[in-house]
């Protein structure tokens, strides 16, 4: 086990902006649940860890080990410098960027979640997980969304960032004509009518989209969908978090 220098520190810690993922093609998972699924499911460039008896993380750090991801050493200094939370768990990882292209989450012939300009991370995260358990084909951002691979998103997954095809930055009019070739259905959800969700009729693949926590989809979008829908609400809340929206339409729609 190798000893953290300040310089692998700062450069994992750089992972916390955009660009520097980008430039990388790398992010970084913190926790032990996060960083045992990028272990077993991820594409793991490095482990860092704060010595510890803990059974848990130690059987951990042999099963890396065991498949050739380095690990190293550090101490409760450098994992705050490291790590996006206060109070850190004493492990994080550096992953590689998965490299799932639009094509392939379409080809899966499984339900699809669209996510247009949604701007709250953890709305995101939520809806990843929620689109992991309902075993959905993969989940579109398009353009102006926040970015799926920063730390706050992916600690709401769950670890189900690395279950799932996520592919980012696509533009509607490549997303649009995408479903179209591959014959999906396209349901936007709206407040401002459609079919009540509970009523929807689905025949094939469909591709349901969810928009912004403010403004809802976009105009195009609305008017390029083959169908939208709504949620009833009996009490006298205007409306749910875009999270807890998207959970019940894709849960109802894909059974």
């Amino acid at each position: 086990m190798m000893k953290t220098t300040k310089a692998a520190a700062k450069s994992a810690a750089f992972l916390k902006q955009k660009k520097y993922r980008q430039e990388r093609l790398e992010f970084l998972v913190e926790g032990i649940r996060a960083v045992e699924e990028a272990v077993e499911y991820g594409n793991t460039k490095m482990i860092f860890v704060v010595p510890t008896d803990d059974e848990r993380t130690n059987a951990l750090l042999q099963k890396a080990e065991s498949k050739g991801i380095p690990v190293s050493e550090t101490y409760e200094g450098y994992m705050v410098t490291i790590c996006d939370t206060t109070t850190p768990q004493g492990i994080a990882a550096v992953c590689h960027l998965p490299k799932h292209r639009m094509q392939d989450v379409f080809a899966a012939k499984k339900m699809v979640l669209v996510v247009d300009r949604v701007q709250d991370p953890g709305n995101l995260g939520t809806m990843l997980r929620t689109a992991d358990a309902a075993g959905l084909g993969g989940v579109i951002c398009l353009e102006g969304s926040v970015d799926a691979f920063m730390p706050k998103v992916v600690r709401s997954t769950m670890g189900s960032i690395f279950h799932i095809p996520v592919v980012q930055n696509v533009a509607e009019a490549d997303f649009l004509q995408m479903a179209m070739e591959y014959k999906y259905e396209t349901i936007a959800t709206s407040m401002a009518g459609g079919t009540d969700v509970y009523d929807v009729k689905i025949k094939g693949n469909l591709a349901v989209i969810v928009g912004n926590e403010a403004n809802g989809i976009s105009p195009t979008l609305i008017k390029s969908a083959n169908k939208c829908c709504y949620i009833p609400m009996k009490g006298r809340a205007e409306s749910l978090n875009a999270a807890i929206a998207a959970a019940i339409v894709i849960f109802q729609l894909n059974h």
